[in-house]
């Protein structure tokens, strides 16, 4: 299972683009779920390990080292244009931890681009 956290400013755009980013990966055939972040505080993964992907999404403040480094490790971390200005700080932290990240164009957000950003993300996860 691969797992991707979409972060934004409060959590309400990363949630409608993580939409589009599930529907588009079960467009091409891969189950897909979206999840919240109390499913990652609370390890949830478990109960869609039969997931071929997996969008979490939520606001930038969870990509702390003691957040993130307690929990279930995801495989990478989009940053949506909104906080781009916060991405060197989510950067350093999730160096740390190993976890790649990238911040999401500006017009494919704008657009809830879900192909071109599922696209963003699984080149991140497999470089």
């Amino acid at each position: 299972m691969k797992k991707l956290l979409i972060v934004c400013a409060g959590g309400a755009t990363s949630s409608l683009m993580a939409q589009h980013v599930v529907k588009e990966a079960t467009k091409q055939g891969m189950s897909a779920a979206l999840l919240f972040p109390e499913d990652l505080k609370y390890n949830r993964f478990e109960l869609h390990q039969n997931k071929d992907f997996v969008v979490i999404m939520g606001p930038i403040d969870m990509v702390t080292t003691t957040r993130l480094q307690g929990y279930a490790k995801v495989d990478a971390v989009l940053v949506s244009p909104q906080v781009k200005y916060l991405f060197k700080n989510a950067e350093t932290v999730l160096n740390e931890l190993e976890i790649p990240c990238a911040n999401i164009d500006s017009l494919s957000f704008g657009r809830m681009r879900g192909d071109v950003i599922l696209k963003q993300a699984l080149t991140l996860m497999n470089p």
